[in-house]
């Protein structure tokens, strides 16, 4: 077969077949469509291997994500081109961010009038969270509320709210989860601009499964995306199993497109 190849390769006189083209090793957070205020929630966070297209996160139709992935994967880079692309599309008033990562990598990440509050600790991510939950409880539509109403939101005014959450293994500790309080919001957070993005270790993440918060995300068939790991953590999104990729590179999986792999953006740390 090798020696076929190269005759026809020696005698073909048109033009060569182009070279199959690769998602690239590194992709920085610039080459990706600039966020504009009309795109909104809608980021992009990468390309995809089948068209080397940019593919979008639409978080005003699916308000939350789950991502696994192993340890130097890409996991705080994601969460800092998601924020990068939130207070790039959103003035103060129309989007707020709250933090929570408690190995302190996304430090530095938001400097701007967008950011409510940075949990490092239990305790502070505790006391944040009750503010949510307050103000989310008065968000929730009543009975008077009408159907039009329903479909434009109108009953109430104020920021959507993005709470990305580094490490959720560290966060989620046997001691209790400070996010707990946000549990009975997430079904309705299309409705009151409550958006929870999660990141966690794949290793374990199959019984992280059992988690309450990750349970109701999962329930409402949002986006996940899976990076490196080993397959013996079994299916984690409907059939599909980790694989060792290299950083940034992850399958991303959703309701209307299936899994797509995709080489996420890369956003370096604050200095």
């Amino acid at each position: 077969m090798a020696a076929l190849v190269k005759l026809i390769r020696a005698d073909w006189p048109g033009p060569g077949a182009p070279p199959v083209r690769l998602l690239p090793e590194e992709l920085r957070y610039e080459e990706l469509p600039a966020p504009t205020p009309q795109s909104r929630g809608r980021l992009a966070i990468g390309v995809a291997e089948a068209d080397l297209q940019p593919v979008y996160l639409d978080f005003d139709n699916d308000p939350h994500l789950l991502l696994f992935g192993d340890i130097e994967c890409g996991k705080s880079s994601f969460l800092r081109s998601v924020a990068r692309g939130i207070t790039e599309s959103y003035a103060p008033s129309e989007a707020r961010l709250i933090l929570v990562d408690y190995r302190r990598s996304l430090l530095g990440t938001v400097t701007t009038e967008h950011l409510i509050g940075f949990g490092t600790s239990q305790q502070v991510t505790n006391d944040l969270v009750q503010q949510v939950a307050g103000v989310m409880k008065e968000r929730l539509p009543g009975p008077e509320i009408t159907p039009e109403q329903l479909r434009n939101r109108s009953w109430w005014k104020g920021p959507e709210l993005y709470v990305l959450v580094d490490d959720y293994d560290l966060v989620a500790a046997a001691a209790g989860n400070p996010l707990a309080p946000l549990l009975e919001f997430l079904a309705q957070g299309r409705d009151i601009g409550l958006h929870l993005i999660i990141t966690r270790r794949i290793g374990g993440a199959s019984r992280a499964m059992f988690d309450p918060i990750v349970g109701r995300i999962r329930e409402l068939a949002s986006p996940g995306i899976m990076m490196s790991g080993p397959k013996e953590e079994g299916p984690l999104f409907g059939n599909l199993k980790p694989q060792f990729l290299p950083p940034g590179r992850g399958w991303l999986i959703t309701r209307r497109y299936g899994a797509q792999l995709v080489q996420l953006a890369w956003s370096p740390p604050a200095q």
